[in-house]
Formats: C-alpha cells, structure tokens, sequence
C-alpha cells in the first residue's frame, strides 16, 4: 500500500497525479493530520470537513490522524506509525509533496525509514513549468487558503492560484510557496455524491 501525505493543498494533489502517471497500477491512500482541537490542517488553513470532500472527490480512502497543538515530532511519528497500523495490506511507501527543501526531504527520509517505510517525492525539482499546466489540465481551482504574515500585502486568502499568480510574485516569493510564504487548498469543480470514506480519527 501507498499512502499520500495529504495536506489538501497543491503539492499534494500534483505529488498524486504524477504518481499515478508513473506507476498506474498502484493502490493509493490518503493520510491527512490535523489539529484535534481546531479540526483544521495547520498552516493549509484547511477544515478537516473540507479535506473528507477532496477524499471523496478523488474517490480514494482517507486516513484522519488527530495531533494536539504544537506537537512535538516525537509524538507525530508516533500516531503516524499507530495509524499505518491500522491500514490494509500493509504500507510500504509514504508519498510526499515536496518540491525542493533538502532539510525537510532528509528529515522524513531519515525518520520515517527507521519505521521501515520508504519516502517517495514525485514532485522533486520538477520544473515550475511542467506542474503549473498541470494543475489547469484538472478539474479543480487552486485557492490561497493561509499567508505568511509578512506578505499578506502581497498575497490575500482566496485568491486563485494560477500562472498569472506565480508570474506576479517577488522573486523573493517561491512560486510553490515552499518556504512558507503561503498555502493552497484545492477546490473541485464537481464534488461527487457519495459518502465520506474516511477512517475513524486516531
């Protein structure tokens, strides 16, 4: 089994599509961590209600994992390898939508493979070129769901992320916001009717 660290951003939803194009056969499920509390994805700004609706959309089984605030990465790694546990057939690839921070690669590299998983990145140094067309080939919009404070005279929550987007930022500003700078949430252009196939919270 593979499981898609899903943030309910971008990222995420690039780092899927260019999985299945390169391994098609593969089973696929989501994971998402959220803050129990709050019930919301932190930084992505992303209600836990809206992440079940992207599941469902995308027709694959999603994994709630439930955090307190401010975890600590000790306790983080824990609950992940509680809630692989409960997953069938058993997990063997944890997919991740990074793009190009070395530090945060090799950190998931290094402690997720002592938990005996292997850390895939379909996305790494892929051109900003070739993933922006992607994201307008899909059937969804790309909204600003969360910005940094020190931008947010540049960048306002709900604004469509998009070429035009990515052409007007400061060279200071990664076009994926990977520093940080800002998150995105996917909306789909069709939301599907069927129930919610979520996992119980852990």
């Amino acid at each position: 089994m593979n499981i898609l660290f899903w943030s309910g951003g971008k990222d995420a939803f690039l780092a899927l599509k260019v999985y299945q194009q390169e391994h098609p056969e593969t089973e696929i499920q989501l994971l998402t961590t959220f803050e129990k509390n709050s019930e919301v994805v932190p930084h992505q700004n992303i209600p836990v209600e809206h992440i079940k609706k992207q599941a469902v959309a995308l027709g694959l089984k999603l994994n709630l994992v439930a955090l307190p605030p401010e975890c600590a990465n000790e306790l983080y790694l824990k609950k992940i390898k509680q809630a692989t546990h409960h997953i069938s057939p058993p997990v063997k690839n944890l997919i991740f939508g990074d793009w190009h921070v070395r530090d945060i690669r090799e950190w998931r590299e290094e402690q997720f493979e002592k938990l005996g998983f292997t850390c895939r990145f379909p996305i790494w140094e892929k051109s900003i070129h070739d993933l922006l067309p992607m994201l307008l080939l899909q059937p969804v919009e790309i909204r600003i769901s969360a910005v940094k404070d020190e931008y947010r005279d540049i960048i306002k929550a709900g604004e469509l992320y998009n070429q035009q987007f990515v052409q007007q930022l400061p060279k200071e500003i990664d076009p994926l916001g990977e520093h940080g700078e800002f998150h995105t949430k996917v909306i789909f252009k069709s939301w599907g009717k069927q129930k919610t196939d979520a996992q119980p919270l852990i």
